[in-house]
């Protein structure tokens, strides 16, 4: 009985003794404040250029880790959450847009149905430059204005 007890005591503190690492961006003249759990799929981009995509994972106290490559918090221009889900809508509404400019195009070439075709061009160049700005404009965090740390939750 007593084993049984030490094994349920055991399995029911462990999570509450486990912390979990946090990157933390503040912008103290605002008070606002964001946080990036652990594994979450980022688009970071470095001062000297660099994109990277993927799930980050925490090194130390000033690195991150991205596919493979350590980025250091003071290196980091901006960070923005990239979900798989809205980069797949972007990518679908800038197809589709583009295939409704280009069914446009077509129908002046071919049956020169002049209002169906501005239409088409028309709603194609919206629906593409939306899935463009859907892709681009995410919730961007520059780093002059933002301030990077990690924290333990």
């Amino acid at each position: 009985m007593k084993l049984v007890s030490f094994l349920l005591l055991f399995i029911f503190s462990v999570p509450m003794l486990s912390q979990e690492r946090v990157l933390e961006i503040y912008q103290p003249e605002k008070e606002k404040q964001r946080s990036f759990k652990e594994n979450r799929r980022v688009k970071v981009k470095t001062l000297d250029g660099k994109k990277y995509i993927g799930r980050f994972r925490i090194i130390d106290s000033q690195t991150i880790e991205i596919e493979g490559h350590q980025i250091a918090l003071n290196n980091i221009k901006n960070i923005k959450s990239r979900s798989i889900v809205a980069g797949i809508a972007g990518t679908l509404l800038t197809i589709y847009g583009a295939s409704l400019v280009l069914a446009g195009t077509l129908m002046l070439v071919i049956a020169p149905d002049i209002p169906l075709a501005v239409g088409f061009i028309s709603a194609g160049g919206l629906v593409m430059t939306s899935g463009i700005l859907f892709n681009e404009f995410a919730r961007n965090q520059r780093n002059p204005k933002w301030f990077y740390k990690i924290i333990e939750e």
